[in-house]
């Protein structure tokens, strides 16, 4: 049931939900830049300053797998408000750590916080808007997600340079708290529907049912190992600009921003593939594209590591298209099974964040500093990503 908000709330609605999304890009790419300077400032090592890239995608998984079905059962403003809490005080800790562990698993609260914001916000545009609308109100959320996501990086190096990382995350709980204050004013719970009595046992029921279907678990499995690849270049590339080629933070946040404007050029020229092709053409030659940036990616690894060119180039060619690739394979995942869209966005995303989290943490076991190592568990992602894609189509 549609909740009507009064001019003021509407004028600042899309805006909020827009930048509840972008909780979890902002708080991965925002910290980047800092990773070697926070690991010497705490006198921990890379790997464990890794990890709390890792912990923070796995909360990310866990979070928008409760969140979303708890919310129907209890109401989303209630679970938004106490996961935005949450993301204030974990950040606050964040900032006052004094050693490595303490920061993975503030990093992972912090995590939960962030989920909820970003499961919750597309929710509510289902419960308060027309249908007819939100699709466009859903786009427009993106552009201010994606908007987020290029200036978080340079901000952060601004900051790191400036004044200190630990002001990374006061800033981050400013802004979350600015957040939370919003949506105490601005977002009326939304009437309770039919859907609201479904139990948890339920909501885990259908997970279930949707991953007996083997093509849905290829489809998941190929979207995940593609975003593994750049979850493991945004666990290392830090430490490979910054300490192997010598970039400064601020450096290195352009060319990371740059990785996000070819994303967003990359879906653009996908969405007009989609209009004159099939979805699946467009998915068979995203992952297509893929492989062949995972194959130049190994070529680089064996024989040119130290070209920091090549790097930027064979890195920014394979993520340009993730983006396309988790559009597509989802878009295939609601024409295979329509009636469960909600279940499979879910799923979609909840997959990445894991698949993310274990690359991730495989990437820190074996980062020895350089450029190849990195770039060896990306080509692999890439080639284990097309494998899925091909299984799918069987």
């Amino acid at each position: 049931m549609t909740l009507t908000n009064s001019p003021s709330q509407s004028k600042w609605m899309i805006p909020l939900l827009g930048y509840l999304v972008s909780f979890g890009p902002l708080s991965i790419d925002m910290y980047l830049p800092s990773l070697p300077t926070i690991a010497n400032d705490l006198g921990t090592s890379q790997v464990t300053i890794q990890y709390t890239i890792t912990a923070f995608l796995f909360g990310m998984a866990i979070g928008m797998l409760f969140f979303g079905p708890m919310s129907d059962l209890m109401g989303r403003k209630k679970l938004l408000l106490i996961g935005t809490a949450s993301y204030v005080v974990s950040s606050i800790g964040c900032a006052l750590v004094n050693d490595g562990e303490s920061l993975i698993l503030l990093r992972f609260l912090q995590s939960l916080g962030a989920a909820s914001a970003g499961v919750l916000a597309r929710a509510l545009v289902r419960d308060l808007f027309p249908l007819d609308k939100a699709a466009g109100i859903l786009s427009n959320m993106h552009i201010i997600s994606m908007g987020v996501m290029l200036l978080s990086p340079i901000l952060g190096a601004y900051i790191v340079t400036w004044l200190n990382w630990r002001w990374i995350f006061y800033f981050l709980s400013a802004l979350s708290f600015i957040s939370l204050v919003a949506i105490f004013l601005i977002i009326q719970e939304p009437e309770k529907t039919n859907t609201n009595t479904t139990s948890l046992k339920g909501y885990l029921s259908v997970y279930a049912d949707c991953l007996a279907h083997k093509k849905v678990g290829f489809y998941l499995l190929a979207n995940g190992f593609a975003f593994g690849g750049m979850f493991a270049f945004i666990a290392a590339s830090a430490f490979v600009y910054i300490d192997y080629f010598e970039f400064s933070e601020t450096t290195y946040a352009i060319v990371f921003s740059s990785n996000v404007s070819m994303v967003i050029a990359a879906t653009f020229i996908n969405k007009a593939l989609v209009k004159h092709f099939s979805v699946l053409t467009a998915l068979k030659s995203t992952s297509s594209l893929s492989l062949a940036a995972s194959w130049l990616i190994i070529v680089t690894a064996v024989f040119i590591s130290n070209s920091s060119i090549m790097f930027i180039f064979v890195t920014m060619l394979y993520i340009s298209v993730t983006g396309a690739i988790g559009a597509n394979s989802l878009a295939c995942l609601f024409d295979l099974m329509p009636s469960r869209a909600g279940t499979m966005a879910g799923l979609l995303v909840s997959i990445q964040f894991i698949i993310g989290g274990i690359v991730s943490y495989v990437t820190s076991l074996i980062f020895d500093g350089t450029s190849s190592s990195l770039l060896v568990v990306m080509g692999i992602c890439g080639c284990l990503s097309y494998l899925f894609h091909r299984l799918s189509q069987r």
